[in-house]
């Protein structure tokens, strides 16, 4: 029996109870810079976090706290750290390439610091502590111990790796990944060097249509789709998250596919029929979550704002949800208190 799906769309407006606003089944949102600026302004957060925690049936894509986690990009360095077993040897995938991390202009210890920096470090990219926000885009490629005064922390600091000019954006959705080539940074010789620290912003670079003099033209092929798609299999189970995007580049000496940043629900810019591949997704997470059985007419509703409301009427009630919990700093009793 073929089954019709209808969706439509509305807006959630975080200023006002989302309840009178509902009910919701599924919400799909990027709330990257309210959960950035919780500390200060939390309403809305509390907003979103509450409506859950009373409405257990109601999906979010994404989980708060998987998402939380990934504004952090050290913290987000330490989880891939722990998938570095289950692919490296398989596929010749490296997660991350070295970092290190700076809290405070008291970090810079001379000489040990410098000497470890050496080592470890030979030609750092300096990045933002903070993953999302227009302030995460702006980066600085060091070459010299003496350049340390450029860092401005917090921040962390990632051993730059000769990648033949090209950045593989992998773009997934549910199930479904995307591989999209960008431009990047372009190749510079290896060893000592008195070149002052470049200052660019990542966003500019990695255009298609970027024309900077730091990039070339790329010379190398695709990663390899079997690793790619084993790297995404990985990630969605460590992350618990559907809707994110992978940095990928291909060493030029070892051909080692490296992964250098996640993203938050990204642009998804050149992915084709995007949104049809959102819905299919939705529509088979609640299929898999309530479905009682093929129905002829079922009418879901999508609300888009910053967030993404999915309202469909064969729900049932879910057995359990997870209580969620946001690592910024918010708690549940915070929120209850705030919404009195």
């Amino acid at each position: 029996m073929v089954v019709n799906m209808f969706f439509s769309l509305c807006q959630i407006d975080l200023t006002q109870p989302l309840a009178p606003q509902g009910p919701f089944d599924i919400i799909v949102h990027k709330l990257s810079d309210v959960i950035v600026e919780a500390d200060v302004d939390h309403f809305s957060f509390c907003l979103l976090q509450t409506y859950v925690s009373a409405h257990p049936t109601t999906v979010l894509l994404d989980p708060l706290l998987a998402m939380t986690r990934l504004l952090d990009r050290f913290a987000s360095y330490q989880i891939m750290t722990k998938l570095r077993n289950s692919l490296r040897g398989k596929y010749c995938i490296l997660l991350f390439t070295v970092f290190l991390e700076f809290l405070s202009e008291q970090t810079f210890l001379p000489g040990a610091l410098k000497k470890h920096l050496t080592l470890v470090l030979c030609r750092p990219v300096c990045k933002t502590r903070v993953a999302h926000g227009s302030l995460s885009h702006e980066m600085s490629l060091i070459f010299s111990t003496g350049s340390l005064a450029d860092l401005h922390p917090p921040c962390v600091l990632q051993s730059f790796i000769n990648h033949g000019a090209v950045l593989h954006k992998v773009f997934v959705v549910g199930d479904r990944h995307f591989c999209v080539e960008r431009p990047s940074l372009k190749n510079f010789p290896s060893g000592p060097c008195d070149r002052e620290t470049i200052f660019f912003n990542s966003h500019q670079v990695s255009k298609p249509e970027s024309s900077s003099d730091l990039t070339e033209m790329p010379c190398l092929p695709p990663p390899s789709s079997e690793a790619v798609a084993a790297l995404v299999r990985e990630l969605r189970a460590q992350l618990g998250m559907a809707l994110f995007g992978v940095d990928v580049i291909i060493n030029i000496h070892t051909h080692t596919l490296t992964v250098i940043d996640i993203n938050i629900f990204p642009g998804y810019e050149g992915v084709p029929q995007f949104f049809s591949c959102l819905l299919s997704h939705i529509q088979s997470v609640l299929d898999k979550q309530t479905y009682t059985g093929p129905q002829s007419d079922s009418c879901v509703c999508v609300c888009v704002c910053v967030c993404v409301c999915v309202s469909h009427p064969r729900r049932s009630s879910l057995s359990s949800a997870a209580t969620l919990r946001s690592s910024a700093s918010i708690s549940s009793s915070s929120c209850g208190k705030k919404n009195k």
